[in-house]
């Protein structure tokens, strides 16, 4: 039980507002789809079911992983492609609601026709569906701080208990999501804010779509193409070589990656050491993207990884969410 308790407390303290920079767009374009130009608007009802399919998807993913372990894993580059696509869904909905090409008007999410047919108030149906939808969508872009507590669920030892903690995660977590969503449905249910909508979508699109490059490890990134325009390149400051090894270590912060090495060597073993001290954002959901390689580091305490540079070029290491990010140049 004070699983469940911890669960519910990070819920409602650091995963509100972690889980929303990441899945907040979706709840957004799930109230645009019928917020602007309709003669319906959502309500608290579809943010209500938003909230219930995400609570009902992580409560089975929950289950899943408590009773199978570590089987069930999202690899860092997959889950890059999945943050990209909802990136482009999000602009996609950011268009229709400027009506600037008749092709975005299909991208709204409708039930299948079959649904329709057995159920008489299809309208109510269509209302509901997208929101729901989205909702269950969610869980393929967990934050930094869900994925900790999906380390909890597997290492639960049973499928009730793994459901348990993500139930009561998620359900804390839900208020931030209620809060934001009524206040968006607010501002949609005045035409003239189409525009405000829009633009917060599509910011929100292009950061999710950004934040799936940097998980994937590329080097096509916003942060990356500013550092070019700007010149702002740091001075190459190379590892030391200690016992036939080089020696990195990166001091994890609730603000990001702190290391005073840029440049390793290519085919020498590396010795990377992480550094944590009361971290609580998604920065101990530590990524290195093309080792594939994924840890959800102690709020305090020391971890070692151990591999070798084997391409030349850009070494990326990153949160899961893709907010915090570093990278490393390897050279010959």
């Amino acid at each position: 039980m004070s699983n469940f308790w911890l669960a519910l407390i990070t819920g409602i303290t650091a995963g509100g507002l972690s889980c929303f920079a990441v899945q907040g767009g979706l709840l957004t374009a799930a109230l645009a789809q019928e917020g602007i130009g309709d003669v319906k608007y959502i309500k608290e009802k579809s943010i209500l079911m938003f909230l219930a399919a995400k609570l009902l998807a992580y409560t089975l993913l929950g289950f899943i992983l408590g009773a199978l372990g570590s089987a069930i894993i999202i690899s860092p580059k997959f889950q890059g492609w999945l943050q990209i696509l909802v990136g482009f869904y999000m602009l996609a909905t950011a268009a229709r609601l400027l009506d600037l090409h008749p092709i975005f008007k299909y991208f709204v999410i409708q039930p299948p026709t079959a649904l329709l047919k057995l159920v008489r108030k299809s309208s109510q149906v269509k209302s509901f569906f997208a929101p729901a939808f989205l909702g269950f969508l969610t869980i393929l872009i967990p934050c930094g701080v869900t994925q900790a507590m999906m380390l909890l669920a597997i290492a639960s030892g049973g499928a009730v208990w793994g459901a348990g903690i993500m139930f009561f995660f998620v359900l804390g977590t839900s208020p931030v999501f209620f809060l934001v969503g009524l206040a968006a449905t607010e501002l949609l249910k005045n035409k003239s804010f189409a525009i405000i909508a829009a633009l917060f979508i599509t910011i929100l699109g292009i950061i999710s779509v950004n934040s799936g490059q940097i998980i994937r490890g590329s080097a096509h990134t916003l942060q990356n193409y500013w550092k070019v325009v700007t010149g702002s390149n740091p001075a190459i400051s190379q590892t030391l070589i200690i016992n036939g090894k080089q020696e990195v270590t990166i001091t994890v912060t609730s603000g990001g990656y702190k290391t005073d090495v840029n440049t390793l060597k290519l085919g020498i073993p590396v010795k990377l050491t992480l550094i944590t001290n009361n971290v609580l954002s998604c920065a101990r959901a530590f990524i290195i993207p093309s080792l594939n390689y994924s840890k959800v580091l102690p709020v305090t305490g020391t971890t070692v990884f151990e591999f070798t540079p084997e391409t030349l070029g850009q070494l990326t290491y990153t949160c899961s969410m893709g907010m915090y990010s570093g990278s490393f140049n390897v050279i010959k």
